[in-house]
């Protein structure tokens, strides 16, 4: 296919999946993502940011982990226990889906879930967030997770001698 054929398929694919077509005066075409004419009437094409993130849309964080305790068959208390994160803040999470947790507090919950390296990521992207090596903390909870030591006493221990914040600032 060449590639005339591949922008055609690519146009007809956007338009039919996240463009809405809306009649616009003249005046405002310029404000459209893509702008034409037919017969004198002026049409915009708007891209549909709420189509796409249904279409796209993952997991909330507190959907996952909810789903993850649950695939875990621990009781609700040993998870937020072993995070050291109170029941208050444990609930809110599960009963708000849209709730934002701090980085420590998915990590924590990480540890907690026992997840390996590749699901903690997932998970704490959820969140937002990400484990980099371009941060030494970050490099030492990647550590942890990757050999599954998911004790989070024995982690700040080791985030206090390499003279890095330890979680929930402890």
């Amino acid at each position: 296919m060449d590639n005339n054929g591949i922008k055609q398929r690519l146009d007809a694919y956007i338009a039919e999946n996240f463009l809405e077509e809306k009649k616009i005066p003249a005046n405002d075409a310029y404000k459209c993502y893509e702008s034409f004419a037919f017969g004198g009437s002026h049409f915009c094409r708007k891209i549909n940011f709420d189509k796409i993130f249904e279409k796209n849309k993952d997991e909330t964080f507190s959907e996952k982990m909810t789903r993850l305790v649950e695939e875990s068959g621990e009781k609700n208390s040993v998870i937020y226990k072993r995070a050291q994160i109170d029941r208050q803040l444990f609930s809110r999470i599960k009963k708000n889906k849209d709730y934002q947790p701090s980085k420590d507090t998915a990590v924590a919950l990480a540890l907690a879930l026992k997840l390996n390296l590749s699901k903690a990521k997932d998970f704490l992207a959820s969140a937002g967030y990400a484990l980099t090596n371009s941060s030494k903390r970050d490099v030492i909870i990647s550590f942890f997770l990757e050999n599954e030591i998911f004790d989070t006493d024995l982690l700040n221990d080791y985030l206090y001698e390499y003279k890095q914040p330890v979680l929930f600032g402890r």
